[in-house]
């Protein structure tokens, strides 16, 4: 098992900079959820945040379409942020490769 290590706080602001289009992936449409949350401050700070959630595709969330995976969202994503367990993460970081994403937040 390889060892992962932060990047720095600057290369970190300088990507949030570059950077406006995020999944979010296990987004719920409950306002009181921390995934809701996450990504209601992020869209008031500029960002546009993408559902995913095999519960809500095809509805709203947030007033962007849910998509079921990370795979069916037909535009770029530069950074997925997951609100999911551990266990799942395996399957989601080969989906976050293989659309590009440039970062995976967990």
């Amino acid at each position: 098992m390889s060892s992962f290590q932060n990047p720095p706080e600057e290369e970190i602001k300088s990507l949030l900079k570059r950077v406006r289009t995020i999944a979010v992936v296990g987004l719920s449409a409950d306002w009181y959820r921390p995934s809701y949350f996450a990504a209601k401050y992020m869209q008031e700070h500029g960002y546009r945040a993408i559902p995913v959630n095999p519960r809500y595709a095809g509805k709203e969330v947030l007033g962007e379409r849910c998509y079921a995976t990370l795979r069916d969202i037909p535009e770029k994503v530069d950074i997925v942020d997951c609100f999911r367990r551990t266990d799942d993460i395996d399957p989601i970081a080969a989906d976050a490769i293989a659309v590009g994403a440039k970062v995976l937040w967990q």
